[in-house]
């Protein structure tokens, strides 16, 4: 089983790709696995360094800023990791990071991307919502550029051969991780409440398809990104639920599914006084995994609680916390915040960048030619990688092919709230254990 851990322009490249550092994957799977318990200082750049500039793009203090600062943390980790192994082999090739504040804003995101594009920088790495790569997508594959995004999980971008690349897996895991325990709770009808944006209303949606061969799915209901007043939603989301509570004779069995990001601690604060809305058990989805303005917030908190709201984000190997542990350990620490399985992507999309740049040379940098190299090694690269959030490999749209699921509870120990492991969803054997 699976487990989330609780939590200017580049130099011109010289030369071809050395043949010493067409590296064998077990050398660097080594080389991951001895610098992520050891590494925990920068090293110094050689003065016959060449250096290769990654972007990263994180909503570092706007909504869902909790992955966002632990993804700022996981890169820079990561850039000091690959810049560690290099130089102990000599390699004369240095990696660094420009890293953005996107606010989870789509135009944001836009304005940082083509900035790095002036300043030759052919990865980035990020965003993190949906909404924000699809309001990229046509730049990037316009102006050779790619993107690995380590927690978009729309299904309408999961598309063949363009130059977007996701190290998670698409909605329809997570849907099939979240009607799966939807059907282990005895949930008979569902009321969709979710935030428009290509993410949330791709998870409504396959949510919505799963779930309706088994149960029943009520119209729901969709607010606007910009929302900041959730009553007129939340009256007539409460209508919906009350119709379904008579309807089943009682509470029993009905639940609401939301799909968004921090402004749940707005919806659960106006909730919270509401006898209906509080009376039926509520889901969540990634977006709201270990949020940490939610657990933060006694009464939001407490109504999470009190409703049941458990949150699915996918997890890490259990059985590999040698790895990944100690990666988590130093991100918690940069991050005063511990790392979930999106941020320990953001770490290994680090070290597949560098791994295709090592395989796909550095001449004709930001050509057609030098990209489509670079995509290729990407490819190959993440097909053989076991990293701090597990494998890697993709399937054909570019989303990572294999996907297992943990599920986030908030818990009272005296006056605070804390994130739990509640139970673990395997999407390829359907079983559910909880904790």
């Amino acid at each position: 089983m699976t487990q989330s851990v609780p939590p200017s322009g580049a130099a011109r490249l010289t030369g071809s790709s050395r043949p010493a550092f067409a590296l064998h994957r077990r050398l660097w799977a080594t080389g991951l696995l001895t610098l992520m318990a050891a590494c925990e200082t920068p090293v110094t750049t050689p003065a016959t360094t060449t250096e290769i500039h990654l972007g990263g793009v994180f909503s570092l203090t706007g909504n869902w800023a909790t992955l966002g600062v632990t993804s700022k943390a996981a890169m820079e980790v990561g850039i000091q990791d690959v810049n560690a192994y290099l130089a102990a082999g000599g390699s004369g090739v240095h990696f660094t990071a420009t890293i953005v504040d996107t606010r989870l804003d789509t135009a944001a995101t836009l304005t940082a991307v083509r900035a790095m594009k002036a300043d030759n920088i052919e990865v980035v790495i990020g965003p993190q919502s949906s909404a924000e790569v699809a309001a990229l997508k046509a730049f990037i594959d316009a102006n050779n550029m790619l993107v690995i995004s380590p927690s978009s999980t729309a299904g309408t971008l999961a598309i063949a051969n363009d130059n977007v690349f996701r190290l998670t897996p698409s909605d329809t895991l997570e849907a099939v991780a979240l009607v799966g325990l939807m059907k282990a709770d005895a949930v008979k009808t569902i009321i969709p409440y979710w935030r428009k944006d290509a993410g949330n209303i791709g998870l409504q949606v396959a949510t919505r398809a799963l779930f309706t061969p088994v149960g029943t799915v009520k119209a729901g209901v969709e607010y606007a990104a910009t929302t900041t007043d959730f009553a007129p939603s939340l009256a007539l989301l409460k209508t919906q639920v009350q119709a379904a509570i008579t309807e089943r004779g009682g509470t029993a069995g009905v639940a609401v599914a939301h799909a968004g990001f921090d402004e749940v601690v707005d919806i659960f604060n106006l909730a919270a006084g509401d006898p209906v809305l509080a009376s039926v058990r509520w889901y969540g989805t990634d977006g709201t995994a270990l949020n940490e303005p939610l657990r933060a917030n006694a009464r939001t908190a407490a109504f999470a609680k009190a409703v049941g709201f458990w949150t699915p984000t996918p997890g890490v190997d259990d059985g590999a916390s040698a790895r990944w542990q100690p990666v988590a350990t130093r991100i918690a620490a940069i991050a005063k915040s511990p790392p979930d399985a999106f941020a320990l992507a953001v770490y290994d999309a680090v070290w597949l960048a560098a791994q295709a740049y090592l395989a796909a040379g550095h001449d004709n940098r930001g050509s057609a030619t030098h990209v489509g190299a670079l995509k290729s090694a990407l490819v190959t690269a993440a097909g053989g990688f076991y990293g701090a959030s597990g494998w890697t490999k993709l399937n054909a749209a570019g989303d990572r092919q294999y996907g297992n699921f943990d599920f986030f509870a908030l818990s009272q120990v005296g006056t605070a709230y804390g994130w739990g492991l509640a139970a673990q969803f395997n999407t390829q054997t359907s079983l559910l254990v909880r904790k």
